[in-house]
Formats: C-alpha cells, sequence, structure tokens
C-alpha cells in the first residue's frame, strides 16, 4: 500500500501491484527469439496530437518578435502485447499524458539615435511530473511475499515505485523565465562593440528529490527541489565584431 500522503495522488493508501520472478526464474539464463510483435498481441500505440505556431516578425521600425508555442500530449499503449511477453505489470503499459503548453519568445529593439539595443527572451514551460521510489526493508517484503525477491538480502530493500502512469504528481508551478538585456551600441568604421548588462530572473526548480523515505515522517526529504535552473543574477559583457 501506497503511504498516506495528501501528496501522493488520493491522499495516498492505494494499492501497488508488484511483479517478480522466482528464484528459479530468475535463475534461468536468456533464449532469445525474435519475432514480431503482433505474434503476441496488437502492435504497440504510439503517437503525439498538437499543434506548434511560429510567428516572426520584423517591422521597419527596428522592432524584431518572434513568438512560438507548443500544445499537445502523447499516447503510448503497449497492453496488447509486452504484458504477455515481458512482464505481466500493467501499471505503465498506457501511458497517456495531458495536454501541455510551452511558450516561447524573443524581442528586440534598437532605440534610435542613441543606439541602445533592448531585448529579452520568455520561456514558459509546463510543471515537472515528479517520481517517487519507496525502500521497502526485504523483511516487510518477505512477509508479503512468503519469500525474499531474487538477489535479495534479508537486510537489504526493494525499491517500488509510488508513482506510475495512474497515479501522477506534479509540481505545483510552471517554470517561467524572462531574460532582459540592454546594451549600447559603438561603431567603429566596419566594427561595432557591444557593452551591456544582462538581467536573469529566475531560480525555479529543475529536479525534485525522487526517494520517499520508508521511516522518515511524511517521505522525509522527498518533493525537495535538487537543482535550480539559473538564480537570479545580473552580468555585464562587451562583444566585439569585426
Amino acid at each position: 500500500m501506497a503511504p498516506n500522503d495528501p501528496r501522493l495522488p488520493g491522499g495516498g493508501g492505494y494499492p501497488i501491484d508488484v511483479y517478480t520472478p522466482t528464484a528459479a526464474a530468475a535463475a534461468r539464463g536468456a533464449d532469445n527469439y525474435v519475432t514480431a510483435e503482433t505474434d503476441f498481441g496488437p502492435a504497440e500505440t504510439n503517437f503525439w496530437h498538437g499543434v506548434d505556431t511560429t510567428l516572426n516578425a520584423r517591422t521597419p521600425y527596428g522592432l524584431t518578435l518572434q513568438v512560438g508555442t507548443s500544445t499537445g500530449h502523447a499516447t503510448i499503449d503497449t497492453c496488447g502485447s509486452v504484458v504477455n511477453i515481458d512482464n505481466p505489470d500493467r501499471r505503465n503499459c498506457r501511458v497517456v499524458d495531458p495536454f501541455e503548453t510551452t511558450l516561447r519568445g524573443s524581442v528586440s529593439y534598437m532605440v534610435p539615435k542613441v543606439k541602445v539595443l533592448i531585448s529579452s527572451a520568455l520561456r514558459s514551460q509546463p510543471a515537472i511530473q515528479l517520481t517517487a521510489n519507496l525502500n521497502v526493508p526485504n523483511p516487510v517484503v518477505q512477509s508479503l511475499l512468503g519469500r525474499l525477491p531474487p538477489g535479495g538480502l534479508a537486510t537489504g530493500t526493494t525499491t517500488v515505485a509510488l508513482l506510475d502512469a495512474t497515479h501522477r504528481v506534479y509540481a505545483s508551478t510552471r517554470r517561467n523565465q524572462v531574460d532582459m538585456r540592454f546594451a549600447k551600441v559603438f561603431h567603429f568604421g566596419r566594427r561595432r562593440a557591444d557593452i551591456g548588462v544582462d538581467l536573469l530572473n529566475t531560480n525555479d526548480p529543475t529536479a525534485y528529490e525522487s526517494e520517499y523515505s520508508y521511516t522518515a515522517a511524511n517521505g522525509g526529504t522527498w518533493f525537495n527541489p535538487t537543482t535550480i535552473l539559473g538564480p537570479r543574477f545580473m552580468r555585464f559583457n562587451f562583444t566585439l565584431n569585426y
């Protein structure tokens, strides 16, 4: 049973089926036989439905604009054959992702007379889908299974995935990044120099702790960010074109 946790789908407490071979089956060597997938059932379904759009504009007033979006979702279904060949576990044999939208854009403008270049880049991405792995002590596994898993030690653990295609958890917010640049442009004959400053204003997490502690309260450090995209900072730069 998944732990009771309001952050898990439905507050947790749902059953998880885990399949593991017997010791005799695990000891058998590989006996490869290559044939068509359809010999064991319908071929897998794998497709993506969505729309990609990009708009580019360049005005005679020095304004350049680019905006794009990608909206869609993917579906992968191997339930008709894979469960008959490899593993009877159906948890992730059909994966239907929700519709997600990514926005991206950039704009630049050269202020006339003063020759100051102002530009910006925008990216907005969907929230990250999380993983949660519960390391169950093997004595607990043995009490449920009646034996240890193949190769397992009585003092070891067995990793069980708490989340799957049906039970999903996402980070609470989208990842939004807006970068700005201001640069003074100087011309020296055929040469050009830009002296400017870049402003980057995001520190959104890009990865989260995936281990859900079996003993610590609320899964321990699960769901804590482990890496961030890039902290807010200011950067000065000098560019010379010749």
